[in-house]
């Protein structure tokens, strides 16, 4: 702590064969700038043996230590006198405190034996059974603090020296027993960063080892993106040698490894920069789950869904992370991965995280039937539509022309197919209302399923929000969108009245069919109104 001019201290000492001296009129008259602060000059009383005495400030902190001082005595008069200064003229020498600290207490160099510390943890495999053998388990200090309320009645101790071991590559989900062996062990599992962890499981002597008092932990299941850390002491903080074991409860001899790709679907409809497709399953995406049964209060079900959404109920936004990790983050928060069809429907949209823009790791597999690729392509597209059949005739064979057969109708371009497996779209609302205060703003606000807000009129935000259902018991409503993949090909392929084909939503072949119009079906109320509120 730097001094101040004029600054009151006050000193105590054994000077001169004193049994004690309390010197409090002294004040700072060179804070030591000219010194980089090593110390400081002051006016104290002090005398031969005052080397070495505290000195402190007003509020009784100590902050230097007196080296060296004026002339303690002089002649006069043929009398030894004491020599009196003014208070400006101190030369007392007082060197800071903190220099006195790393001048006496160096700090020791950083240990090359692991163990010594979270920091300087030993490091281990822990992606399949493992053991290590530890020499010494005196070689570092052991965390701040143990909760033993995790283990009672297996007398953890919790004091003394202890081994520290980082374990990398934990199984998420899986079963993981612990054991020690060698003395009278105490083992803890903490879990967190090294300057913020918290205790996950302890045990003092469950252990079964030829040596009694060995400890164990059986059935510790460790969780996707958590670090831990493997404690190992002694009760009464005693020390040894001890051994280490760490094995799965699980057969399988590794974790799950899939290969065959998988689907990713965009977070919200019409929101993301790429197209869905079939992505290999080491690619990073991100993470939505899906549970058939609500799991909490901040899951979300959205209309026309059979299942609750959420992208952070019971764990952390999850980004960029693979197929197994994905899997691993919904099967721990009791949930597993939407599949495509449930992601096209915004069964998971606006659930957070930043996600309606992202694409979102589904559970569909890609069909083993499927071609080998080397791409991440979405599969080829359908057939062309066949041939429309020839129009009703009035006599066996068709009359005598003498014009060429018209050419036929040019082939459609091919366009991506929909995901596997896709919800059926039923006609839509779909109209960008240049009415709506806040249309193409990147948020839904046509009040219907999955929408942000209800600034517009039901189905009047079709950029942001897609095709809405029909409202129940609405009065007619229309149709006119281009959708289809044979759009604009001159030949209606709606299903509606007057078309050449039915391969596409109705109404979603506007330029080849025409404005579609449903009537509303009033009267229906009952039943199905009421599972509506579900």
């Amino acid at each position: 702590v730097r001094t101040t001019p004029r600054q009151k201290l006050l000193m105590i000492g054994f000077p001169d064969g004193l049994p004690a001296k309390v010197e409090a009129g002294g004040k700072v008259t060179d804070i030591g700038a000219d010194t980089g602060f090593e110390s400081f000059l002051a006016s104290t009383d002090a005398f031969g043996g005052n080397s070495g005495s505290g000195v402190f400030d007003e509020d009784g902190t100590m902050i230097g230590v007196l080296v060296r001082g004026a002339t303690d005595y002089v002649q006069s008069g043929g009398c030894t006198v004491v020599n009196e200064l003014p208070n400006s003229d101190g030369g007392e020498g007082i060197i800071y405190v903190d220099r006195v600290v790393s001048l006496t207490n160096p700090v020791p160099p950083p240990s090359s034996s692991p163990g010594r510390s979270c920091e300087a943890a030993l490091s281990i495999d822990a992606s399949s059974a493992f053991s290590v053998d530890i020499a010494d388990t005196s070689l570092g200090v052991g965390p701040s603090s143990y909760d033993a309320s995790l283990c009672l009645d297996t007398a953890f101790g919790g004091a003394g020296p202890v081994f520290w071991i980082k374990l990398d590559g934990v199984r998420p989900g899986n079963e993981l027993d612990l054991t020690t062996c060698g003395f009278d062990t105490d083992l803890s599992v903490f879990e967190g960063s090294c300057s913020s962890l918290s205790m996950a499981a302890c045990d003092g002597d469950s252990g079964s080892c030829s040596v009694d008092y060995g400890s164990s932990i059986d059935d510790f299941v460790p969780k996707a993106d958590t670090q831990y850390y493997i404690v190992v002491g002694g009760y009464g903080g005693e020390s040894g040698a001890a051994t280490l074991t760490g094995t799965y409860s699980s057969t399988d001899p590794e974790p799950p490894n899939p290969t065959s790709k998988r689907y990713v679907e965009c977070g919200r409809r019409n929101r993301c920069s790429e197209e869905p497709k079939w992505a290999d399953v080491d690619e990073k995406h991100e993470v939505r789950c899906c549970a058939d049964e609500r799991i909490s209060n901040s899951w979300k079900k959205t209309d026309g869904c059979s299942v609750w959404g959420e992208s952070n109920g019971g764990f952390a936004c999850a980004n960029r992370k693979t197929f197994v990790e994905a899997s691993s983050i919904c099967e721990l928060a009791g949930a597993r991965l939407c599949s495509a069809a449930e992601l096209a429907a915004g069964c998971a949209a606006g659930t957070g995280c930043g996600h309606d823009s992202d694409l979102v790791w589904s559970s569909d597999e890609e069909p083993s039937s499927a071609p080998p690729s080397t791409s991440t392509s979405p599969p080829p597209p359908p057939s062309p539509k066949p041939s429309p059949p020839p129009p009703p005739s009035a006599s066996s064979s068709p009359p005598p022309s003498s014009s060429p057969p018209p050419p036929p109708s040019p082939s459609p371009p091919p366009s991506p197919p929909p995901p596997p497996s896709p919800l059926l779209s039923p006609p839509g609302v779909c109209v960008d209302d240049p009415n709506c205060p806040h249309l193409n703003d990147g948020d839904c606000d046509d009040g219907g399923p999955g929408s942000a807000y209800d600034f517009c009129e039901y189905g009047g935000d079709c950029t942001d929000c897609g095709p809405q259902l029909p409202p129940p018991n609405s009065p007619d409503s229309s149709y006119c969108n281009n959708e289809c993949q044979h759009a604009s090909d001159g030949e209606c392929d709606d299903g509606g009245e007057g078309s050449h084909y039915s391969v596409c939503d109705f109404g979603s072949d506007c330029i080849d069919c025409g404005e579609r119009f449903v009537e509303g079906e009033e009267g229906e109320e009952g039943e199905e109104g009421e599972e509506g509120e579900e």
